[in-house]
């Protein structure tokens, strides 16, 4: 018998900041950065087609892309897809055959666990191993579909809704996590403590910083018609802002312009080799 997942669901609803009344970033601001980074790196558009790979797909390369190498975690899509030609043989193999193809990524006895649950648990639920449906929801209820499982979380379910369903939703990893503090777009620990001081109630308190709470605060802060641009420019480890502004690197936004290391950005970018405004 398959077995329940319990429901995680947002402490708010998506396009509600968990930081009311931290007004950083404005809109102006983050279209400004954008422009900034737009003309470092290129602005990112949608294809006119969405992509249509398999919902399924995007969640399972993300469960074995944890704790491990893009190298390994592709490879180890590859074995999986190789080996099993739907997420239906997937769902009925025996778990050893899942773990000897997914080895090479790490955890593969607890990222086997995953998948198939969540392989299993759609089966129980629909009568069919498939998150296609989600194409038809709303982005709160793709969020609310996927939160659910273990081993996904906002930045799974932000990344279906950008790129395979097509909400705009400001997907949160570790480097926009990292610019967004340096940027001063989430509040400090000093700033956390001060509102916290001054709370009435439980409820008006700030929740503790992390990629999470970041991710509902951006999501609610940026322009929707940004977020698929900032996202890619912000998160690209070939040809993005990671190129430059790596984790020993610090960025900052002085009247109105990006600078990494307190030298103007346009000019890193250029001297790593990039051509302004070019992928």
């Amino acid at each position: 018998m398959t077995r329940k997942t319990t429901v995680r669901t947002s402490r708010k609803p998506t396009g509600a900041t968990c930081y009311p009344d931290f007004v950083s970033p404005a809109a102006a601001e983050v279209t400004a950065v954008h422009k900034a980074l737009a003309a470092a790196f290129g602005e990112r558009r949608p294809t006119k087609t969405r992509s249509r790979r398999e919902i399924l797909d995007t969640v399972v390369g993300t469960i074995l892309s944890q704790n491990t190498t893009n190298t390994n975690s592709h490879r180890a899509f590859s074995n999986l897809k190789n080996r099993f030609k739907t997420w239906d043989a997937v769902r009925t193999a025996k778990p050893s055959l899942v773990e000897g193809e997914i080895r090479c990524g790490g955890l593969a006895p607890k990222k086997t666990k995953c998948i198939q649950d969540i392989l299993k648990t759609l089966y129980s639920e629909r009568g069919e191993t498939s998150l296609e449906h989600l194409r038809n929801e709303s982005k709160d209820t793709v969020h609310e579909q996927l939160e659910r499982f273990s081993g996904i979380g906002k930045k799974t379910a932000a990344i279906i809704n950008l790129f395979d369903v097509g909400h705009p939703d400001m997907a949160v990893d570790t480097h926009v996590f990292r610019y967004a503090i340096q940027l001063g777009w989430v509040p400090t620990a000093k700033q956390h403590e001060q509102h916290n001081a001054k709370a009435k109630s439980k409820d008006e308190k700030w929740p503790v910083l992390s990629r999470d709470t970041t991710y509902q605060h951006l999501d609610a802060m940026f322009p929707d018609r940004l977020k698929y641009s900032m996202h890619l420019i912000m998160t690209d480890t070939e040809r993005g802002l990671p190129t430059v502004c790596t984790a020993r690197d610090t960025l900052s936004l002085k009247n109105g312009k990006l600078f990494v290391n307190d030298k103007p950005l346009l000019e890193v970018a250029r001297d790593s080799g990039l051509k302004p405004g070019k992928r």
